[in-house]
């Protein structure tokens, strides 16, 4: 009897510790919405890399690119303040002005940091 009740805590334990490892296991592995940002990020860095070397038409080619990967992707909705932003950047990229547009890429690339944490 006192074996039985032994082995019965001990299988108690065993299966506690495998349910909280399955547990945080799933939680730490769940993905980010930074990892479904990068992508985006990468868009918008080598957009800003272009209106520092005074390509603003390659620039404005790259964030329409981007926001056509955007459109296509289930974050539109639910990450509005950045859709918003998008435009913004698209905007400032077609009027010319380069120091117009890095900042609103700049602004861009901010949002999707904080999102991304």
């Amino acid at each position: 009897m006192l074996i039985r009740n032994y082995l019965k805590r001990v299988l108690l334990g065993v299966a506690a510790c495998a349910m909280l490892f399955i547990v945080t296991s799933t939680l730490h592995a769940a993905p980010a919405s930074g990892n479904k940002l990068a992508p985006y990020q990468t868009l918008a860095k080598d957009s800003l890399n272009l209106v520092h070397s005074g390509d603003m038409k390659g620039a404005l080619n790259k964030a329409e690119a981007l926001e056509e990967k955007w459109d296509s992707s289930d974050l539109r909705e639910s990450l509005r303040d950045i859709d918003a932003q998008m435009d913004v950047m698209i905007d400032a990229l077609k009027s010319g002005d380069a120091k117009k547009a890095a900042a609103a890429i700049n602004t861009y690339l901010e949002l999707l940091d904080k999102a991304s944490k």
